[in-house]
């Protein structure tokens, strides 16, 4: 079996950088594999084979990031060792030097986290992308823009950011989604082999989000929004047509309803996959749906979009439908004030709204899963939680007032 170290080769010039370099011994034949990392002799520990960092040096990120590369090639290049001495092949240098110059270069914390932000991009889930997005640039900022290595990372640095964000009055599932969105993204470092997977980085803070009254209104809301009379052609128009589209649509995600297509529909059917799990949903084509739908037939007859939200195929898609979902979200908090709602109207109302409808009609918890595109019973629970939440603060309501008339 070979055997691998890791050296250092000092500068001729005592003020010049060295070169680190891995040593590979195989049946008392040697090979050495030059790295990119150069330090100065006062910078490399001889006996533990490892960079030297001092606390104070200006030099000290560049050398823990060197410090993480090496650590990072070693373990690759033991695994690509043992390899080839288990293959029928056998070792052979070339072919071990051939493997070593193909190993993934290492990824500080920010660029690994830039480089998923970017696969989601190129992916088109753009939910998703907001949540990756939105989790690296609140990580970022608690960071001062200061990068580190995986081997940084301790529970301490994580309870710190807990802290950091609840000193920034952040409501509680606000602080429980940036957690659980960073612990996502560090289990795909874990799978990379960027850190090690016995990780225990968040176990001192909490991640499970706090069960909270909100989102599903009643049926006479509803109504009161179907019937609201608005100005033809405002924006509060369009918003209230694609609210009720979300809700006749089973509660359907807005990113969802801004890229149907008119090729969706085929035979009575809209047949569309959910941008979140890619999940297939197939649903009845109704009358409701077909009058939104016509209400824009002119503002999108050069489009291959149902509705006026994407009105360009050029490449900045995404970015329209950001703008438009935060236009759409403004106007609906609008109308939630014009029918006297309590709490701010939103596309996403439409959703829980239709799951406490179904809910109320004593539709079984799978088919209403089912019809949301869950992919678990578990989530559409927790959708059922907060309704259930909301029922029992209004039957709480309900007894003050028939004390409150009794006196």
């Amino acid at each position: 079996m070979a055997t691998i170290k890791l050296k250092f080769r000092p500068s001729s010039v005592p003020t010049t950088q060295g070169t680190i370099y891995y040593q590979v011994i195989h049946n008392r034949s040697v090979k050495w594999l030059t790295t990119h990392c150069h330090v100065y002799s006062c910078e490399w520990d001889s006996l533990n084979a490892s960079i030297i960092i001092p606390p104070d040096t200006s030099r000290r990120q560049e050398l823990l990031y060197m410090q993480s590369c090496l650590s990072w090639n070693l373990r690759q290049l033991k695994t690509i060792v043992s390899r080839l001495s288990a293959s029928s092949e056998g070792f052979s240098f070339d072919s071990m030097t051939e493997a070593f110059l193909h190993i993934p270069p290492y990824k500080s914390v920010f660029m690994f986290l830039h480089e998923q932000v970017l696969r989601q991009e190129r992916m088109q889930r753009y939910g998703t992308l907001k949540t990756y997005t939105n989790a690296f640039l609140r990580f970022k900022e608690f960071r001062n823009d200061i990068d580190l290595t995986f081997n940084l990372l301790t529970p301490d640095m994580i309870e710190e950011y807990e802290a950091w964000l609840i000193n920034r009055n952040l409501k509680q599932n606000t602080i429980r989604f940036y957690l659980r969105t960073l612990n996502t993204l560090f289990h795909k470092a874990i799978v990379e082999g960027l850190m090690p997977d016995d990780s225990r980085l968040f176990s001192r803070v909490r991640l499970a989000y706090v069960t909270t009254t909100k989102r599903a209104i009643s049926e006479t809301a509803i109504r009161a929004i179907q019937g609201l009379q608005l100005p033809h052609g405002s924006i509060l128009s369009l918003a209230r047509d694609i609210f009720m589209f979300s809700f006749y649509m089973r509660g359907m995600p807005f990113v969802d309803i801004a890229f149907l297509r008119k090729s969706d529909l085929r035979n009575g059917m809209l047949v569309y996959c959910r941008k979140k799990t890619n999940q297939q949903l197939m649903v009845e084509w109704e009358s409701e749906q077909q009058e939104i739908v016509e209400r824009y037939a002119r503002q999108t007859e050069s489009s291959p979009y149902m509705l006026p939200i994407i009105n360009k195929v050029d490449g900045t898609e995404y970015r329209q439908y950001q703008r438009m979902q935060e236009n759409v979200n403004r106007a609906l908090k609008r109308i939630g004030k014009m029918i006297g709602l309590k709490m701010p109207l939103t596309t996403y109302v439409a959703r829980h709204s239709w799951a406490s409808m179904a809910r109320d009609m004593n539709i079984p918890i799978p088919i209403i899963s089912e019809g949301m595109g869950h992919q678990s019973y578990k989530t559409t629970q927790v959708y059922l939680n907060s309704i259930d939440t909301s029922r029992i603060n209004q039957a709480n309501r309900d007894i003050i007032r028939r004390i409150s008339k009794r006196k």
